[in-house]
């Protein structure tokens, strides 16, 4: 919701700049036929409904608004961050380890950024529904006065309980009248409603009224639609004079003056015959003369030039790969403002390689190497970056970096850099890999390699947390397609991508397996639960798992895999600390919770079921604990102690109080965990 009001903020300053220049432009066509200032409200109805727009060398938008505005420069880092973000070079690392690292240990404090701006997204709404539901209660209680309103024919009606002409209605409009009009009037007061039926002015209002809603807070927004509503009407007296003669005017004005409504309709609604500026009505009815055809034509003509000019963007300043790349320079500089850099240059910018299929345009990786020369010899560089004969490189732990472009109609578009030693990039399926994270964590590509068939296969890694994959058939559908591991996750919600030990390129790499397969070699890629298995043991090393511990989910999709699994696990708790860390957390002892029905289990570790007179074992193989942390929303479950096995929900304090109690024996607890946290901690019922 946030990013929703920052984004009708940036549509609403752009379009505040569109009404003073609708404005200065209804000056200019002051003797100009109304209809023309009336259109050019359509420029600032468009700029407050669509957030994106085309762009022109004849627009009058300076740039800074279009891109001063930008709701992108608030990101959702900042707006959320306690502490500076990590700089690295790097979109992939800056994106992991920003989003990764704990909370400061106050971890109550907020940005202020942050603070105003739900603040004000909470009054946005607030001010919103308020005068929606003040022009709905305006409408129902209209329409209570009318009930007993005549028909007369078809759609128009008289009453005695108004006092100036409307219309009310959206899809099936009607008329309303007072009664006791002269058959004159009754003319051309019927000849002004119509003709804002025939023109849509019954939707329009409304629909403008909806959009000022939306757009309460500025004043600029009001002043248009009061300036709109004044132009709709003006225009509309000029079709009916046009259309009925000159002789009405004197006839009109007095109807128009006898039914002036006092006040305007601040809901937008109904759309009323006397309510907008009458003095100014019945001076434009009385000095209105039919336009002459050129004046028409230059009308129509300035009309289009303004609403191109108004609705168009201006031409983003066309910027070429080295002017990017100074950029980059320029802004590492400023990450480092300790160092006072006197001096840089670019040495090496150079095209690493190209994808055609990723994007709908090519999508490039270019390698750079640059020097920054400081004022004075710096000694200890942050993030592994090094010196070169006074002058600092740009190598660092996790290598160079890589700048990432595609092209926009021949343009080319910066998306970001990624670092070399965030993949393989001397293969082109690593670097392809690379690019494919990339690309995903700018939401430019789905969180899925393959389209079409897919299947999730959960797993324990030896450390007992539960761990899945996905798998897709990369080349054909269906029955005689191979399978593949495209993408794995830890119980942390980490994601893997694994790479083929291949120099093709991914594609061609598969297509081969596939043309080996359809030869008859390979079988074992056409089951998915063998694929899995082989990835399991010769990838992850996980060599204890066996086909009985998978556990499939045919028919998948990747927002299946996208769910991280549940963890569990059993064991002893210790060292429950509330208050060192920003969220408490505890050591775990892992155990393997054996009864008599783990007949099997009990084989392998040569315990006779007789040795077990209370029902179970416990094996503890483990010589080290796991850390765990806690959240808000962690639920504690232990014994009620009734003596039997039924627990209670209890809070954190009660939880800890029950393990402090424990002196020579603490029982086992289950541990459930998800993303990196315990979501439940469940006694075991010791008999």
């Amino acid at each position: 919701m946030e990013q929703l009001f920052l984004q009708v903020l940036k549509m609403s300053i752009t379009a505040g700049y569109v009404v003073l220049l609708v404005i200065a432009a209804r000056l200019l066509l002051k003797k100009a036929p109304k209809i023309f200032s009336y259109a050019l409200w359509s420029v600032v109805l468009f700029r407050l409904v669509c957030p994106f727009s085309f762009e022109s060398i004849f627009s009058l938008i300076p740039g800074l608004i279009t891109r001063g505005t930008d709701t992108q420069t608030i990101s959702t880092g900042m707006m959320h961050a306690q502490t500076p973000p990590m700089h690295s070079g790097s979109t992939i690392a800056n994106q992991t380890v920003n989003t990764t690292l704990p909370a400061s240990m106050a971890g109550t404090g907020t940005n202020t950024l942050q603070s105003w701006i739900s603040f004000g997204d909470i009054v946005w709404i607030i001010g919103i529904f308020v005068l929606i539901s003040y022009s709905l209660l305006s409408v129902i209680k209209l329409k209570g006065k009318l009930k007993s309103a005549k028909p007369v024919f078809r759609n128009l009606y008289e009453t005695t309980d108004i006092k100036t002409p409307f219309i009310l209605g959206i899809i099936k409009p009607k008329i309303y009248l007072p009664e006791g009009l002269s058959e004159n009037e009754k003319a051309f007061i019927l000849k002004h409603e119509e003709t804002h039926l025939k023109r849509m002015d019954h939707i329009i209002k409304p629909l403008a009224f909806l959009v000022v809603c939306v757009h309460w807070f500025n004043p600029l927004v009001w002043v248009a639609f009061f300036l709109m509503s004044e132009d709709m009407e003006l225009s509309c007296d000029e079709s009916v004079l046009k259309q009925m003669g000159d002789g009405i005017k004197k006839d009109y004005s007095s109807s128009l003056l006898s039914l002036a409504a006092g006040r305007r309709f601040v809901g937008g609604y109904p759309l009323a015959f006397g309510e907008n500026n009458t003095r100014g009505r019945i001076m434009n009815i009385l000095n209105y003369k039919k336009p002459r055809f050129w004046v028409t034509i230059a009308g129509i003509i300035a009309v289009a030039v303004i609403v191109v000019a108004l609705m168009s963007n201006p031409q983003s300043e066309q910027l070429t790969i080295q002017d990017y790349a100074e950029q980059f320079v320029e802004q590492e500089i400023a990450a480092y403002p300790s160092y006072n850099i006197i001096d840089s240059k670019i040495t090496k910018l150079e095209k690493m390689t190209s994808f055609d299929h990723l994007l709908s345009s090519p999508v490039e990786i270019w390698h750079i190497e640059y020097r920054l020369k400081p004022a004075e010899p710096v000694d200890v560089m942050p993030g592994g970056m090094s010196t070169d004969e006074g002058w600092i490189t740009e190598e660092r732990d996790m290598g160079k970096p890589l700048l990432v472009f595609s092209h926009e109609k021949s343009r080319p578009k910066f998306l970001g850099t990624m670092l070399s030693g965030e993949g393989d990039f001397s293969r082109p399926a690593g670097q392809e890999t690379a690019l494919r994270i990339f690309l995903e964590g700018k939401d430019l590509l789905p969180q899925e390699t393959y389209p079409g068939n897919h299947m999730v296969v959960k797993f324990p890694l030896s450390t007992g947390e539960t761990s899945q994959l996905l798998l897709s058939q990369p080349i054909m559908q269906g029955e005689g397609g191979i399978w593949c591991v495209e993408r794995w996750m830890d119980g942390n919600g980490t994601v893997y991508h694994p790479l083929p030990d291949t120099d093709l390129t991914i594609k061609a790499y598969y297509q081969e397996l596939q043309k080996q397969s359809e030869a008859g070699n390979h079988p074992d890629l056409l089951d998915p639960m063998r694929v899995a298995i082989d990835f399991i043991k010769q990838g992850l090393g996980q060599w204890q798992v066996t086909m009985d511990d998978l556990v499939p989910q045919y028919d998948a999709t990747a927002e299946d895999f996208s769910e991280t699994p549940e963890s569990r696990y059993i064991g002893f708790i210790s060292n429950f600390d509330t208050e060192t860390y920003s969220k408490p957390s505890f050591h775990l002892d892992q155990i393997e919770w054996l009864t008599l029905e783990d007949t099997e289990r009990l084989k392998e570790l040569n315990i006779d079921p007789n040795d077990l007179p209370n029902g179970y074992y416990i094996h503890n193989p483990k010589s080290y604990p796991m850390g765990h942390q806690v959240t808000d929303q962690t639920e504690y479950r232990i014994i009620d102690g009734t003596g039997e096995a039924n627990h209670k929900l209890v809070s954190l304090e009660e939880f800890v109080r029950h393990l402090d109690q424990f002196k020579d024996f603490t029982p086992p607890f289950w541990v459930t965990t998800k993303d990196g946290f315990v979501t439940s901690i469940t006694e075991q019922y010791v008999p």
